[in-house]
């Protein structure tokens, strides 16, 4: 694939292969996706069935048969349990640890309860940055996503979970964007840019008429691969035939169906393909800037007749909509992306023949500093903005002002 790098005046073709970041796990240093595949003893096989598992090295069906001892299957029965290697009748015997080993006693024998598991043992020498361990070489030293860094570092800055190198002294990350002390630029890694005209992506810079950013990685358009995102994880995955996203997965449609970014180990001719993902709140500035939109946050969500229905409380209306403070929102359960009660997000609003309509847009925000951000980076007046609210609570935000809004 091909990502795009640019200094503000002209942007450069660069090409860099992402092989072991594409899919969600590794097989013997190898990537696989465990939605349509499975990793037995170092070997990646293809699922027949989502409810695939290994047994050694053989496959089978859990809905259908048992594994026993890791590497005897067996056909599952009403009452048949597996103890090491043996199978046994629940209603006549039982599994004993006896002599450092399971055997099948007779149900009236005294069966020794099995030896518990060792506790973990963790040293405050080791410090585990998203599953990989580095040995702390201070009581400063932090994580940053699977990087690592010390709080004493110079030009170096932590900004949602990226690590940020060579960046300006006195720079700040507020709302996963990082200001430098002009305020009205941005910094990305080391460069600043116009964000009227430019994104950032994991500290490289990008046209969005070329590339979009997902998670972390750029993802070149018209390329072969997909970007599948949830609220908490961003993936690229290879296109495939009969292959959709649910969330961050990228499931086989033979093996699964989807719903509501939720999958469902029930193939369905009639499965809903979700229509679009939500994407983080910088990714959409500045396209957003100049629609009708609001921040609101989700208070109730009641599902029926295949409709979410949802009561949305406005946080902050934008461009002077005429809402008011509660909204009820119906959404297509399946095809809509998942959302969580009491979250707060930014929808879009559209007119429909009359009828109002509402699409959440953005992944949570954070109501402080994700709004103030936005308004900041669209050139908004918030104070404007805030004068239309009904007002419920004080607020203090970054600035040194105050404003009452609803929560």
């Amino acid at each position: 694939m091909s990502i795009y790098n640019a200094n503000p005046n002209y942007f450069n073709l660069l090409t860099v292969t992402y092989i072991f970041q594409l899919e969600t796990d590794y097989c013997n240093s190898l990537p696989y996706n465990p939605v349509n595949q499975i990793c037995c003893n170092g070997t990646i096989q293809t699922r027949s069935s989502a409810h695939t598992a290994c047994c050694g090295q053989d496959l089978y069906i859990t809905t259908t048969q048992a594994c026993c001892g890791g590497n005897t299957t067996l056909e599952l029965k009403e009452d048949l349990s597996c103890c090491g290697s043996k199978s046994f009748n629940r209603m006549t015997h039982c599994c004993c640890f006896k002599n450092n080993t399971l055997e099948v006693n007779h149900k009236d024998e005294k069966c020794c309860p099995t030896p518990p598991k060792e506790a973990e043992l963790k040293s405050p020498e080791y410090i585990s940055c998203s599953g990989i361990n580095y040995k702390r070489e201070s009581g400063l030293t932090q994580c940053c996503g699977k990087n690592l860094y010390s709080l004493s570092d110079v030009n170096v800055l932590c900004c949602n979970g990226i690590l940020h190198l060579n960046v300006p002294e006195q720079s700040e990350c507020v709302g996963g964007l990082i200001y430098t002390q002009k305020q009205l630029k941005m910094s990305c890694g080391s460069q600043i840019y116009d964000h009227h005209k430019q994104r950032c992506c994991s500290g490289d810079l990008y046209n969005t008429t070329k590339a979009e950013c997902c998670g972390n990685l750029l993802l070149e358009h018209n390329s072969n691969k997909i970007c599948c995102s949830s609220s908490t994880h961003a993936m690229l995955h290879n296109t495939k035939p009969n292959h959709f996203c649910c969330g961050h997965y990228y499931y086989n449609a033979s093996l699964w169906s989807c719903c509501a970014e939720h999958l469902k180990p029930t193939p369905s001719h009639n499965s809903f393909h979700p229509e679009y993902r939500l994407k983080p709140l910088t990714d959409l500035i500045p396209d957003i800037c100049h629609k009708t939109v609001l921040f609101g946050k989700v208070e109730s969500v009641v599902l029926q007749n295949n409709q979410r229905h949802i009561v949305v409380r406005v946080i902050v209306k934008v461009s002077g909509i005429s809402e008011g403070p509660l909204l009820y929102v119906i959404l297509d359960h399946c095809s809509s992306p998942a959302l969580e009660n009491g979250m707060t997000y930014l929808w879009e609003t559209n007119n429909n023949n009359n009828n109002r309509e509402y699409k959440p847009l953005s992944i949570p925000v954070e109501v402080t500093t994700d709004i103030h951000m936005f308004f900041t980076a669209c050139n908004l007046n918030l104070m404007k903005a805030l004068s239309v609210n009904t007002c419920s609570q004080m607020l203090r935000i970054q600035g040194g002002f105050s404003y009452q809004g609803n929560f």
